[in-house]
């Protein structure tokens, strides 16, 4: 029998020690951000002469 429960365990630890799901939010972060730059850049390129 373990004498830590799941209570005694602080909330940030528990999700610190989920560590895949820490790399998947990281990943799903900076598609986000680099995409939201790209799309960013790409709209405000001026327009070519016409």
């Amino acid at each position: 029998m373990s004498s830590h429960s799941t209570d005694d365990v602080p909330v940030m630890q528990r999700l610190y020690d989920r560590i895949w799901l820490i790399a998947a939010l990281a990943m799903v972060f900076f598609i986000v951000v680099y995409v939201g730059w790209g799309l960013f850049d790409a709209l405000t390129l001026p327009a070519g002469p016409r």
